[in-house]
């Protein structure tokens, strides 16, 4: 019986065939596409290049018009200034100095009452009519923030600590929760600022409760004050007359049980019933409360407190978009572009109509 001899799989190869032509015919395609892709990036690069280069006088003159034009139309408006205040607030009154630039905003911006921002501001209509806006906003500190947050977690209980995150935190805080604030003015005049800020500070601290709770404040420091000088006193008193008895005693001999040492109750018998470095050591504590009252007495003096006044003069806060020396060559440049190119669209159609 003759053995049959294994017959070769040709139509596996030739499936195998078939597979890498089609691998090779999508590469060549895949690559095709990049290869067309950047050339036509290329040419069109070129094209615009062209475009630019055969017209240049063309561009260059709309250019130079609109820098014309710019300078020109910047001269004859009023230009923007602006300045910064930043203050901190006393006695809770956040709510009342942003309520008061609220409606300095509405008398400048909206309204432009400048019969009314005179009288207050104590300048003349045509100062008055140089203001267009006021501003506020918290001046937020990370560090502040994060301190703050760690004391309020320390009075949260388990469950509370769980549910208030950070963030959360952070979210629910108001302008209200911030002392330190920053205080905008924009006006066309930049000399303006030093003329409100006097009048402009009482302003927008002006309410009646808060001025009562800053005179009873400053009667309760000076009474503090008082009854801290009066403990001075006593104990500077008695520490004479604990010095007094240690030298008389320091005279003497010996120590004697019938002679004027006085004694503790605990304590051994030679030691005295006082130790008058104790009483130093009070009496510099006294000392060290009565700086701090000092401290109060200045931060605590105003409804609010200015850390900075208003610059001399104020600075431009124009952005780019409103000067027209900028804004003006963009668009002539544009419209510019824009001509060209209704006129190269029209050529191209009148083409195609003719074929």
């Amino acid at each position: 019986m003759s053995k049959e001899l294994p017959q070769p799989k040709q139509s596996e190869e030739v499936d195998l065939g078939q597979l890498f032509k089609l691998i090779g015919k999508a590469f060549d395609r895949l690559f095709n596409f990049i290869g067309g892709f950047f050339i036509g990036i290329f040419k069109l690069f070129i094209n615009i290049l062209s475009h630019f280069y055969k017209r240049k006088i063309w561009y260059a003159s709309a250019v130079i018009l609109g820098l014309i034009i710019g300078f020109v139309m910047d001269s004859k408006s009023d230009k923007s200034y602006g300045a910064n205040m930043f203050i901190e607030t006393n006695f809770n009154s956040a709510r009342q100095v942003y309520e008061n630039i609220k409606q300095f905003n509405q008398l400048a911006g909206k309204d432009k009452d400048v019969v009314e921002l005179s009288k207050r501001l104590n300048i003349t209509e045509e100062e008055a009519s140089a203001l267009k806006g006021f501003y506020i906003e918290p001046d937020m500190d990370e560090n502040i923030i994060a301190e703050e947050y760690s004391n309020y977690y320390k009075k949260l209980d388990s469950i509370s600590r769980l549910e208030m995150t950070y963030d959360r935190y952070k979210e629910s805080l108001t302008p209200y929760n911030f002392k330190t604030h920053q205080i905008g003015v924009a006006a066309t005049d930049k000399r303006i600022y030093k003329k409100i800020e006097k009048a402009f500070i009482k302003e927008i601290s002006s309410n009646s409760y808060l001025e009562e709770v800053l005179k009873v404040n400053v009667d309760n420091l000076d009474k503090q004050d008082d009854a801290l000088l009066i403990q001075i006193e006593k104990t500077d008193s008695l520490v004479k007359e604990y010095l007094s008895i240690r030298i008389n005693e320091s005279n003497k001999e010996g120590v004697s049980s019938s002679g004027t040492n006085l004694y503790m109750g605990n304590a051994e018998s030679a030691s005295l019933i006082v130790d008058e470095s104790k009483i130093i050591e009070k009496r510099l504590d006294l000392e060290a409360e009565r700086r701090t009252i000092n401290t109060n007495r200045v931060e605590q003096k105003n409804v609010i407190n200015v850390l900075a006044n208003f610059p001399a003069t104020g600075y431009d806060i124009r952005n780019w978009y409103n000067k027209m020396k900028i804004l003006a060559p963009l668009v002539m440049f544009l419209l510019t572009f824009s001509v060209f190119m209704i006129i190269g669209l029209g050529k191209y159609l009148d083409k195609e109509s003719n074929k």
